[in-house]
């Protein structure tokens, strides 16, 4: 048995190397505090508006993946994105849609630190931080009291649009809850704090190694998405359509590796079907993914205006487990190719140092040795001394 086979013939050491490649991706500190910062005045800007948002009563929230525990840091020229809800406790039936985005864009527009900061976009209002990221500022107002379905303004349509941000996020989390037997699992961060007055939620915290499988599946899952589609972003798929696949897919998998593993496959069987009806008699028939605490959001709507977001989803799914696959058969090297981690190689340096402590195992020396770059390593990943590829030593841990 060769070194790859070892690592990948043991469970715990494979999953620990996918949760500590998982965890690389997060933002770092600096970053996130800025973030922080950045997200705490929100609240207290719009809170000082002596004409509207002093007048009623609401409660400010992250949505997305920082909700739900879900978060990457940037790829490429990517910023990181921060999306945020002003979550009015008043019926829309008593405003008009941009009333409501109106005042928001006021109060931002009226602001010396924000205003060159601020870009108004369909929905939301956009603070931008360039180069570094992005607050997108969304108000809504309830639909029924003391519920939190929300109707939101929409520029384009000159209308409300259904959303439930707090209801999706508790989907979430409810099924990465579900888990059978978890491996690396004790208990992640809990769901919003309910608040009964105007008030700013705090962000979640994220302890790296207590997040469920599906959550780390996720996270790599949107790392390689935005590989595959770094020479081709206009067609990216969505984080929100492959969180709510890979939520509706999961079925309390206790690892990483098998979430990954079974989700692939079961996204490969549930959506061939509409492949080949496309390339074989040139019928298009899209999967919709919908919001599932909310069926009248269609996440995939723009799938209809534009065909090649499903065909590059189904291009990237088929890329995604072919890459998968020789990593399952010990082709570690494609680990890179997959989730972009520079650190990989730190990574299982640092998980392999865990393993020798105190040990004799050949294999788990031998695994040292080579990170250390005494050894060499064939393309079919066996231990050599004097011919194939020299790993080189790497010993800064600030990656």
């Amino acid at each position: 048995m060769n070194f790859q086979e070892y690592l990948y013939n043991q469970g715990f050491q494979r999953e620990d190397l996918l949760a500590r490649m998982a965890e690389s991706l997060e933002l770092d500190d600096s970053r996130s505090n800025r973030m922080k910062s950045a997200y705490n005045a929100i609240y207290d800007v719009l809170k000082a508006d002596t004409v509207f948002f002093s007048k009623v009563d609401f409660v400010v929230y992250p949505q997305g993946s920082k909700a739900i525990g879900t978060t990457t840091k940037p790829f490429g020229k990517d910023e990181f994105d921060l999306d945020i809800v002003v979550h009015i406790r008043d019926l829309y039936h008593n405003y008009t849609s941009s009333e409501i985005y109106n005042h928001l864009i006021r109060v931002f527009r009226g602001n010396d630190v924000y205003r060159p900061k601020l870009i108004p976009k369909n929905r939301c209002a956009r603070i931008n931080y360039s180069g570094d990221f992005h607050l997108d500022i969304l108000p809504g107002c309830i639909v029924i009291k003391d519920e939190d379905k929300l109707m939101v303004p929409d520029r384009e349509l000159a209308s409300w649009t259904s959303t439930f941000p707090k209801g999706y996020s508790g989907w979430f989390l409810d099924v990465a809850k579900d888990v059978r037997q978890p491996i690396l699992l004790r208990k992640a961060f809990e769901n919003f704090v309910i608040l009964s007055e105007a008030e700013q939620t705090d962000l979640p915290d994220e302890n790296f190694y207590s997040k469920e499988p599906l959550k780390r599946a996720v996270q790599l899952t949107k790392r390689y998405r935005d590989i595959f589609f770094d020479k081709n972003p206009k067609h990216r798929t969505s984080s929100i359509v492959l969180t709510t696949i890979f939520g509706q897919l999961y079925q309390g998998e206790a690892s990483i590796y098998e979430t990954i593993d079974n989700v692939l496959n079961r996204i490969i069987g549930n959506y061939s079907e509409y492949q080949q009806l496309f390339e074989n008699r040139g019928i298009y028939k899209r999967i919709k993914v919908l919001n599932p605490v909310n069926p009248e959001e269609d996440f995939t709507d723009k799938w209809d205006k534009d065909k090649e977001y499903y065909n590059q989803f189904i291009a990237f799914a088929k890329s995604y487990k072919e890459k998968w696959e020789r990593l399952k058969k010990g082709d570690f090297g494609i680990a890179e190719e997959l989730f972009g981690s520079a650190r990989t190689k730190i990574i299982l340096k640092a998980q392999l140092e865990n393993l020798s402590k105190g040990k004799g195992d050949t294999l788990e020396k031998a695994g040292l040795s080579i990170m250390a770059g005494k050894n060499y390593v064939d393309p079919k990943g066996n231990i050599t001394t004097d011919n194939g590829y020299q790993s080189k030593p790497h010993r800064n841990y600030g990656g």
